[in-house]
């Protein structure tokens, strides 16, 4: 089972494809579809390397007061291609892991050749404040089931989930229960995070993409930072909610693809 040390941590990370360095910080929640489309479309170019981040999955529990903060989880990437022996490395990051990605890029700079943000947020503006704080809450009020369809329903579109009806069903019925103050942790690092000064700064070239309905991080956050970027390519989906790995998986796969071979 492949470990990196990190810090004096344990790290879980899996391998597929080959070609350049392509690390992946993919999201807490998943729909019945899963990435796996997403990641194996890329793994035909590329060499796709994911990780379990400190206090999941299997890797070791975040130990540190920082630990949870973007600043602090780039020090897991660093770890990683330092472990793996790579110099350089792509890393494309969604939702949490646009936060982690800029903070990489920013602090190790000579380590990332090309990044990837989609469904980013710039800074912790009132409206994702009440949106994420409003999961907090709805983490600490409700069951399992329920907490699952809720979180559904602001990370998928309707479409998506009249079409996958009965496997988010299944997943709410399965769902295990929800760990608030972890959730909480999570949450208040994304608020608390601003993007704004790092993003000026980052020197390579950068692939932003949003989606039009997605209501936890709404398109306007990454066109403010394709913005800031100096060298930005903006992806402007007409939909796909905030879950585009899932919901539009093949046919981002096939733009980051282009992106990255231009």
């Amino acid at each position: 089972m492949p470990f990196a040390n990190v810090d004096g941590s344990k790290i879980y990370y899996r391998e597929q494809g080959n070609g350049a360095p392509l690390v992946m910080l993919l999201p807490q929640s998943g729909g019945p579809v899963g990435v796996d489309p997403f990641l194996n479309a890329l793994a035909l170019r590329f060499r796709v390397i994911t990780y379990d981040q400190r206090g999941t999955g299997r890797s070791d529990p975040v130990t540190t007061s920082d630990g949870m903060t973007m600043m602090g989880r780039s020090a897991e990437i660093v770890g990683l291609l330092n472990t793996l022996k790579i110099d350089q490395a792509h890393l494309c990051g969604h939702s949490t892991g646009c936060g982690i990605g800029i903070a990489t890029t920013s602090a190790a700079p000579n380590r990332i050749s090309r990044l990837i943000l989609v469904n980013p947020w710039s800074h912790g503006d009132r409206h994702l404040i009440t949106m994420q704080r409003l999961r907090i809450a709805a983490a600490r009020a409700l069951d399992p089931y329920r907490y699952t369809w809720f979180n559904a329903s602001l990370l998928f579109p309707p479409m998506h989930r009249r079409e996958h009806a009965a496997d988010f069903e299944q997943l709410a019925l399965e769902a295990a229960p929800q760990d608030a103050n972890q959730i909480e942790a999570r949450l208040e690092a994304i608020i608390a995070f601003d993007a704004r000064p790092l993003a000026s700064n980052l020197n390579c070239p950068s692939l932003v993409a949003t989606a039009a309905d997605d209501q936890l991080m709404p398109a306007w956050f990454g066109t403010d930072l394709a913005g800031l970027i100096p060298d930005a390519t903006l992806l402007a989906l007409d939909g796909g909610g905030h879950m585009l790995p899932e919901t539009r998986g093949l046919e981002l796969a096939a733009e980051i693809s282009t992106f990255l071979t231009a």
